[in-house]
């Protein structure tokens, strides 16, 4: 029996002292082994993000997230506006748990769908927004909602953080 879920998007935003086409680079080819993940991650068991590679550029392309737990996210390119825009969403493997219980591809909590947007400011940095799309199950977003959220948004903080340090090297 499936159960109805809720949606939800929220978003965060950095500022970049790079032009958008280097910060481009870092969002679709992305290098997160050399940060260090945050405490909450390691006590929720939220498996540390290694690297994204890009294997096909362009809506309907493809891009394959690594993580330090073995799992991968098959990444479908929903939107490519070099620049400006890109989005995609995230396809978890099956098995992929966060939480120690949460299944992303078919559980109460699910990731859905990430989206960055570039916009270029008059000292020739970059403001770069990050989306997140995910759902709880609809019973449950009482419950789940709140700390959800909460490690979601750190979450975004953290890969926001580490694209800007790689871009600004």
């Amino acid at each position: 029996m499936t159960h109805a879920h809720t949606e939800k998007i929220i978003e965060a935003e950095i500022r970049i002292e790079a032009a958008p086409a280097v910060v481009w680079d870092h969002i679709t080819n992305v290098q997160l082994e050399q940060f260090a993940d945050p405490l909450l991650f390691r006590l929720l068991d939220v498996p540390k993000p290694l690297r994204a590679e890009l294997l096909t550029d362009g809506a309907g392309g493809s891009r394959t997230a690594y993580f330090a737990n073995g799992k991968k996210f098959e990444q479908k390119i929903l939107i490519w506006e070099p620049y400006t825009r890109y989005s995609f969403r995230f396809n978890p493997e099956p098995g992929f748990r966060v939480g120690y219980v949460f299944e992303l591809s078919a559980g109460i909590f699910r990731m859905l769908a990430g989206s960055y947007y570039l916009r270029q400011d008059e000292a020739g940095g970059t403001w770069l927004r990050l989306e997140t799309q995910y759902s709880v199950q609809r019973r449950l977003r009482y419950v789940l909602l709140p700390p959800i959220t909460l490690v979601l948004r750190v979450f975004q903080r953290y890969l926001l953080t580490s694209i800007k340090r790689n871009a600004e090297q």
